[in-house]
């Protein structure tokens, strides 16, 4: 049994305001998130556009995880830091979750239960009622489960270790994060799926909102100040809304039990459009299978000055002795990770021109039944909003610059805690990546979503502002 001992290795826990993916995510600190490599994502990490970089999570590089089995049927996940890691004071909050190799999650007792799911869990074949407050968000243990029996099948096959990439922790400013995750865009696969993939892709973006709206939620949680718990939703939750649901849903998003939280609106539409204003004027970008996170802090007593990101940047210039270059190791030896190259798969084929010819069918097809099936009286028109996205893209008046988050509009009050980010670049891409596949022109898709997403916030802001 290998020892956990040593003060080079941090135990990993898992991050409890995960609201949505499949991948379970790691807190290396609670400043700094792991998630598991996919190279593709890697990549995208690594070369995306300047101006995409403030709507994404701060990358900070590879880590590989240690899995250690322990006395009891217990498991520990350890990592060796980057060595200008300084870690972030936990107050007292470390250690406070242990895994199980079963993939249960026991949380100390002494720690607050604060979320709670009141809808039956459906698309399961365990469907059964989710009422108990737990101390993690539901969909935590589910992710976690998943994740642990493929770590437990590496040890059994004698794998390499899993490599993780470090992301920035998106929640760290917030006391209590209220998050919205979104799948956007109207296409929700990848130019490497396989035929029966986009098929069952297509199936769920015409059968949910993501063809009238091209949004749907997937996954969510509100802070109650009333139960002084988060109310959570899960993505069958989203699948299960038409267009008159959602709009539902995202008023319940921002009421925390006694009101509608219509001061968080104003930053939150201006940093939407704000991205509008940036992706429109990105070219061969496409954000496939992407999520957007609506973020607010749910304690109104904090203000936009509350909370510090750790920057490994920062760090790193500050301590002189160390390397530029983040080095990454995996165990006490001195055997370096190698950030780019040994995690880089092998490019896919190009697709011979009948393959081409099928897939722009299927968009072709998706686009005819997405027209033939959506209801007039419950849709954002298409047209009216490529109207607002041309709008958007030609405005270079001062009064469109300086209502961009960049130049928060002067206010008596400090202004409401509110974040927006793109994530999950699994299936993104752009020219930079030498791809064979090189698109042009911006990723409409995307944008339909987010136009839609700021109609929809301006009209709920009209009514209660």
């Amino acid at each position: 049994m290998e020892s956990t001992s040593g003060n080079n290795y941090i135990h990993l826990e898992p991050f409890i305001h995960q609201v949505g993916g499949h991948s379970s995510m790691l807190c290396l600190d609670e400043a700094t998130v792991c998630k598991p490599l996919v190279p593709r994502e890697l990549n995208f990490y690594e070369t995306l556009p300047d101006p995409v970089r403030k709507f994404t999570p701060k990358f900070y590089g590879v880590i590989q995880v240690r899995v250690v089995q322990e006395e009891g049927g217990y498991v520990t996940l350890l990592a060796t830091p980057p060595d200008c890691y300084t870690p972030i004071q936990s107050n007292g909050k470390s250690c406070r979750i242990r895994m199980r190799r079963s993939g249960s999650i026991e949380v100390d007792s002494n720690v607050t239960e604060l979320f709670h799911e009141d809808q039956p869990e459906t698309g399961t074949s365990e469907s059964k009622d989710v009422k108990k407050a737990t101390p993690l968000n539901p969909w935590v243990l589910k992710c976690h489960r998943t994740q642990l029996q493929e770590l437990m099948t590496n040890i059994h096959t004698n794998s390499s270790k899993p490599n993780f990439i470090l992301l920035e922790n998106l929640t760290w400013k917030f006391t209590f994060p209220c998050i919205l995750d979104l799948k956007m865009g109207t296409r929700q696969y990848g130019d490497a799926a396989s035929l029966p993939k986009k098929q069952s892709k297509m199936f769920k973006v015409v059968s949910t909102t993501s063809g009238k709206l091209g949004v749907r939620i997937g996954g969510m949680q509100v802070y109650q100040v009333t139960t002084k718990r988060f109310l959570c939703r899960n993505k069958f939750y989203g699948r299960s809304l038409n267009v008159g649901g959602f709009q539902q849903a995202l008023r319940q998003f921002l009421h925390n039990g006694t009101k509608l939280r219509s001061d968080v609106l104003p930053p939150l539409i201006r940093r939407l459009e704000e991205l509008v204003y940036i992706l429109g004027r990105q070219d061969a970008v496409r954000f496939y299978t992407t999520s957007l996170l609506l973020l607010y802090e749910g304690d109104e007593s904090k203000n936009s000055n509350s909370g510090t990101v750790y920057d490994f940047d920062k760090a790193r210039e500050k301590n002189q002795e160390k390397e530029s270059r983040i080095s990454l190791t995996c165990d006490h030896s001195s055997d370096q990770m190698r950030v780019c190259d040994d995690y880089k798969v092998g490019q896919l084929n190009r697709r011979s021109s009948s393959a081409e010819t099928l897939s722009v069918m299927l968009d072709q097809s998706l686009d005819e039944f997405i027209s033939s099936t959506a209801d007039p009286r419950n849709q954002l028109r298409r047209s009216s909003s490529t109207a607002t996205y041309e709008e958007i893209k030609v405005a270079k008046s001062p009064s469109f610059e300086a209502s961009m988050p960049s130049s928060p509009l002067p206010s008596t009050a400090p202004e409401p805690l509110v974040d927006v980010r793109i994530i999950d670049f699994a299936h993104s891409t752009h020219k930079d990546l030498d791809d064979p596949v090189v698109y042009s022109g911006p990723d409409h898709g995307f944008l339909f979503g987010l136009e839609n997403m700021i109609a929809l916030l301006k009209g709920i802001e009209r009514d209660h502002g």
